[in-house]
């Protein structure tokens, strides 16, 4: 009874936590949070009726948030955000950290390998060189896949649109294919193919914004890695140490991946003029012709301009016109 006092909520009507996202924090804290960094500090009542919530889980939503780092008391009742950069930035270095550090061990592991004496069969890895062959050895190892395909999606690229009849055969059988693509891809006209056919099949598609190596994880049990620089040159495996670290790795960077569709941003509204603007930037339009149109200032377009970024998450305004698409920001 004393925990239902403090929590003004009934019991039977209290929301489960759901699972945290890419922040840390679980959808409802991450709303009360956004809300409260839009304002210079608020009271409980205020953020309550603002989000729609009760106060009392208002303020237990909030101590969260204090606990967690995401706030901080300025008063008995009210309350005020950290920024963003303090409060994630620590644990986006650490996180980076652990994926440089895993590399790293990933890349040590090769090289052991590559020094032991014997057979290219016997030491456990194979190099396979030119894009001909790599095409040839990822077809064969995507068709022998049972449950999953993992893969990393780099510049530059020596696989084609894949094949409808064997992707098919795949979704058939039941294989997952779970693909993490270079943010850079988005910016490169050739590889638009490739992206737009993986979005159209299904398959589950992320962003990142730099991969550190091409990569393709077959069933927890073969991996295949493609070296940068010069000819094109992968090494396939099947040492269980090393593809379990390659998918530790594919795994870490999946996790912090924006998703190439998302229920929450489909959510996303935009006002007329915004979306008139985001019209004329994707019909090719410059700037200041933009600004002529609108009649508007050269830099409040710019300034929109960043904001829409932002608000997409985006590094560069041809990424923002694929994700205006692809969330109907624009008829």
């Amino acid at each position: 009874m004393a925990d239902q006092a403090r929590n003004g909520d009934d019991p039977e009507t209290r929301w489960a936590r759901q699972p945290p996202g890419p922040t840390g924090l679980d959808p409802e804290a991450e709303a009360l949070y956004r809300l409260l960094l839009s304002k210079t500090d608020a009271s409980v009542s205020q953020l309550a009726a603002d989000a729609g919530l009760g106060t009392g889980r208002a303020r237990d939503v909030l101590m969260r948030l204090v606990d967690d780092g995401f706030a901080t008391m300025v008063a008995d009742t009210r309350f005020r955000a950290v920024g963003p950069d303090t409060v994630l930035g620590g644990r986006i270095a650490s996180q980076l950290g652990e994926v440089l550090d895993e590399y790293e061990a990933l890349r040590e592991l090769l090289e052991i390998h590559r020094a032991r004496p014997g057979s290219g069969g016997e030491r456990g890895w194979e190099v396979v060189t030119g894009p001909v062959a790599i095409r040839s050895r990822l077809r064969r190892l995507k068709a022998d896949a049972e449950r999953s395909l993992r893969t990393f999606v780099r510049p530059p690229m020596v696989l084609p649109v894949p094949e409808a009849a064997l992707h098919e055969e795949l979704q058939a059988r039941g294989v997952r294919h779970r693909l993490l693509f270079d943010r850079s891809v988005l910016d490169i006209d050739p590889y638009a193919d490739y992206l737009r056919h993986a979005l159209a099949s299904g398959d589950e598609v992320r962003f990142a914004k730099r991969l550190p190596l091409k990569l393709l994880v077959v069933d927890d049990r073969t991996a295949l890695m493609e070296e940068g620089g010069g000819r094109p040159k992968a090494i396939v495996t099947s040492n269980r140490s090393i593809v379990e670290l390659a998918g530790t790795l594919f795994d870490q960077l999946w996790s912090n991946g924006i998703p190439a569709t998302t229920a929450s941003s489909s959510e996303v509204r935009l006002d007329e003029d915004d979306t008139v603007l985001l019209g004329l930037l994707i019909a090719g339009l410059t700037d200041q012709s933009i600004a002529s149109k609108l009649g508007i200032g050269l830099r409040t377009v710019q300034r929109r301009v960043r904001e829409l970024m932002d608000l997409a998450d985006v590094d560069t305004r041809i990424q923002l016109g694929w994700h205006a698409a692809k969330n109907g920001w624009v008829p």
